[in-house]
């Protein structure tokens, strides 16, 4: 459901989980890809896509699911 919604958003091409191991306890990461560059000195840097992520996450983990993430990275789509 999380994916779902984040997906929907104009400037993410894919979404998936990640899962590393840390003390021996799982961590789980949503990783959101952008077509853009994360870099804010970059003349298409997108901060209102990066605050849509953040805030749709925060929604959906607060109010539309019993889904835990750890972690939330978000990385620009390579070539």
């Amino acid at each position: 459901m999380l994916r779902q919604h984040v997906e929907q958003i104009d400037g993410v091409t894919r979404t998936w989980f990640e899962l590393n191991s840390n003390a021996g306890f799982a961590v789980k990461t949503l990783v959101v890809e952008v077509n853009f560059d994360t870099d804010p000195n970059a003349s298409d840097f997108r901060q209102d896509v990066i605050d849509a992520i953040e805030g749709t996450a925060k929604a959906v983990l607060a109010y539309q699911t019993t889904q835990v993430i750890d972690n939330l990275k978000i990385v620009p789509r390579r070539g």
